[in-house]
């Protein structure tokens, strides 16, 4: 309450009280509870009926079991997550008998399950219909049509973003990118797949929905209800009569390299190479940059490895796996010292593949490697004057996030037990009896392949007790997210694990001293752990007769956007993408490369003037860029730069977690820029200041976020400065963007994409 006048000035309240008025004026901070997107609305159930209340009971107590025996433990907030899936799955969205369900259940307060719940975009805030239809507008989505899908839904259904129709079957909104831009342009009903997708196709799909037809996902099971769905994420397995097996191993991108490596007669080497003579003293004396090769005039072979069995109509089962020397790494490892482990992928060089490049055995190294309580329940008692050992913990980052990323979504999916079999090898090395899969939420079809495997895995006696006769014990547990980029943050992730707000840790202490419930922490991305099997099983020696020294071993590229054979393309290290533009035949035709992305969004942008780069870690960087996720989002001349850069910036700014004020208040006055940019409305010196915000957000934001959000601004300015200014000496944007898009006329129909991906080279 403030005195004063009544007189409204401007200000980010709204006033109640007459014009004019004196005394007491009541400010209402914030919109009111009957608007659109707030968490209590009218009508909204506040109780719930006592047979509802202890079916969900029944439900809350065996999520809880997932994390600690019972609701008392510390640990048994990481079912707050689930739990809020769970209650939206009663519902359709949270309500005020939801969240003090979940509150009841943790001993939290209604304010703490709130304030979680808000900070997660997949927990609604208004009724939501039975099918949620959304459609990605990320920038490479947006760009091959996705923004014309969206245009042309809302017209059709008659409602806007975030909105329901009257009769309550659809909920419509424009979403972000959802890790499968090889299929661009994407739809999600119900967070399932609906690839390459047009205005017209997009129209007969909600149609369909509307009808009560039964409608089959692209890469997925037939559609359950947007309640159904939730259940699922809240960790109850989708147990309908061929769930798993619908949509097929995996769709034509996500083999297209493997098919391409066939009929070319690629394959990766077998065994490795014969070790090469011992340097002399003068070559060992070189600097590193001196010393490294030329990259070699001769072609690099695609080397499938992790995608070398994609193709098999049933990829995902244990019986498949098995045939492809599936668990024969583990049987090996676990007659190893858990030392030797992590020694053996020390020497194979294996880099983190999530982003950072970081030595994946190193980091294990950091781990301290006395006995763990968990390993050794005497631990406790080895050493009565100190405190005993802490537990172990392997967390693996499934959320993948990053705009243009999509190669962890499709292994997953084509092969879950590739990771589940790295994930006990990893757990064993750093001595762990628990083991976390954080998967990103907004992927079902990945979920329900995952929690499958795991089950087949412990009915196999590859997870639980004992393992494999080894005397070892390990639990895993596949935990669904919900919605926030930021949580690919390790830090973020093992706070978000842990069932609160998903933002980043002051660091130190890091996770290896202090990570998942204040124990020693190993957080380590999909591919990674999936690349320790075959390591194992043939050699350090093996991997590293790929690629190059620094950057040893082999990878997944995934290429999207305007090319002709999009998808994932297994390769060593240090291949161009003028070689992988010639294995996946070019940018579409008619058309030439204008700008790409060598490690998604957040890398500084490539033009064709670094088609030759190899790529791999050092030479990216030495370029002037980063390998990152090894995201090779593809744009030809018809792309406007400064729209595709406005787009991931919005993105950074809904995705910044609010923490630290370069990112939180930076990133929303790029998005005022850019967008008086794009629109023509700017001036040249509207370029200096994009760039002097940049410069207060690079390096001196709390997380990555910030600096990735700066990258694609500053390498835009340098390379197409005159893009933007032509935007206001035009006052408009000089580009088309129909002519951008996949059901561009003439350029790329979908008819002509389906022919193009079943051709040869």
């Amino acid at each position: 309450m403030l005195q004063g006048r009544g007189d409204e000035r401007a200000t980010n309240v709204s006033v109640s009280g007459p014009p004019g008025a004196t005394g007491p004026i009541f400010l209402e901070l914030g919109p009111r509870p009957d608007e659109k997107g707030q968490l209590v609305r009218p009508g909204a159930r506040a109780d719930y009926p006592p047979d509802v209340h202890a079916r969900l009971a029944a439900d809350a107590a065996e999520i809880i079991a997932r994390y600690g025996e019972t609701s008392a433990v510390p640990e048994a907030r990481s079912a707050l997550l689930p739990l809020l899936h769970l209650v939206q799955a009663e519902d359709g969205y949270l309500t005020p008998a939801g969240i003090e369900f979940c509150a009841t259940r943790l001993g939290l307060t209604g304010a703490e399950v709130t304030a979680v719940a808000t900070f997660y975009s997949m927990y609604r805030r208004n009724p939501t219909g039975d099918f949620h239809v959304g459609v990605c507008t990320n920038t490479l989505c947006a760009v091959m049509g996705g923004d014309a899908i969206a245009a042309a839904l809302e017209e059709h259904l008659g409602v806007g973003n975030g909105d329901t129709t009257a009769d309550g079957k659809i909920t419509l909104e424009r979403i972000e990118c959802n890790a499968a831009c090889d299929f661009a342009p994407v739809v999600m009903v119900n967070w399932e797949f609906f690839d390459n997708q047009t205005p017209d196709s997009a129209r007969e799909l909600v149609d369909g929905l509307a009808a009560g037809d039964e409608v089959t996902p692209t890469r997925g099971a037939p559609l359950c209800t947007f309640r159904e769905t939730a259940r699922i994420l809240a960790g109850f397995p989708d147990t309908r009569p061929g769930a798993l097996e619908a949509g097929g191993g995996a769709g034509d991108p996500t083999v297209v390299g493997l098919r391409i490596a066939r009929e070319l007669g690629m394959e990766a080497p077998d065994v490795a190479p014969p070790p090469e003579p011992a340097a002399s003293p003068d070559e060992t004396d070189q600097p590193l940059a001196d010393a490294a090769p030329e990259p070699s005039a001769s072609p690099t072979w695609l080397s499938p490895v992790l995608s070398r069995y994609w193709d098999d109509p049933r990829s995902w089962t244990l019986e498949t796996y098995r045939r492809h020397d599936g668990y024969l790494a583990l049987d090996k490892a676990l007659r190893m010292d858990p030392d030797q482990v992590i020694g053996t992928v020390k020497d194979s060089g294996l880099r983190g593949r999530g982003g950072a490049g970081f030595p994946t055995g190193t980091k294990w190294g950091f781990i301290p490697q006395e006995r763990s309580p968990q390993s050794d329940p005497n631990a406790q008692t080895k050493d009565a004057d100190g405190p005993a050992p802490k537990p172990h913990f392997l967390v693996v980052n499934a959320d993948e996030s990053e705009p243009g990323t999509c190669k962890d979504m499709p292994l997953i999916l084509a092969t879950p037990h590739a990771l589940v079999e790295g994930v006990i090898i990893a757990a064993y090395a750093i001595r762990s009896s628990r083991a976390f899969i954080y998967l990103r939420g907004e992927v079902v079809p990945v979920l329900r392949r995952l929690q499958a495997a795991v089950v087949e895995a412990y009915e196999a006696g590859y997870l639980g007790r004992d393992i494999l006769g080894s005397g070892y014990d390990l639990e895993l547990v596949v935990h669904a997210g919900a919605g926030a980029y930021i949580c690919g943050e390790e830090t973020a992730l093992l706070d978000s694990l842990e069932g609160r707000r998903g933002q980043p840790r002051l660091r130190p202490p890091f996770p290896a001293v202090a990570g998942l419930y204040a124990s020693p922490t190993v957080v380590n991305n999909v591919e990674s752990i999936a690349s320790v099997p075959p390591i194992i099983l043939r050699g350090a020696q093996w991997f590293r007769s790929m690629g190059s020294m620094e950057s040893p071993g082999f990878t997944l590229y995934s290429l999207s956007g305007h090319v002709a054979r999009p998808g994932q393309y297994e390769a060593p290290l240090g291949i161009t993408l003028r070689e992988l533009l010639e294995y996946s035949g070019g940018v579409r035709a008619g058309h030439s490369l204008k700008f790409w992305t060598p490690g998604g969004s957040s890398t500084p942008l490539f033009t064709a003037d670094h088609l030759d780069v190899p790529l791999d870690y050092e030479h990216v960087a030495a370029a002037g860029s980063m390998l990152g996720t090894k995201a090779l989002q593809i744009f030809d001349e018809t792309t406007c730069v400064v729209r595709a850069v406005l787009r991931w910036t919005e993105f950074y700014e809904h995705e910044s977690c609010g923490k630290c004020t370069p990112c939180r208040e930076g990133t929303y006055w790029l998005v005022q820029i850019l967008e008086r940019l794009e629109a023509g409305d700017g001036t040249e010196a509207d370029l200096e200041k994009l760039l002097d915000i940049s410069d207060s957000i690079l390096g001196k934001s709390f997380c990555a976020l910030g600096d990735g959000a700066t990258s694609p601004i500053i390498s835009s300015i340098k390379h197409f400065r005159d893009e933007y200014l032509a935007h206001f000496e035009l006052g408009r944007c000089p580009f088309d963007p129909d002519r951008s898009t996949l059901h561009d006329a003439g350029d790329c129909s979908q008819v002509a994409r389906n022919n193009t991906a079943t051709g040869h080279i």
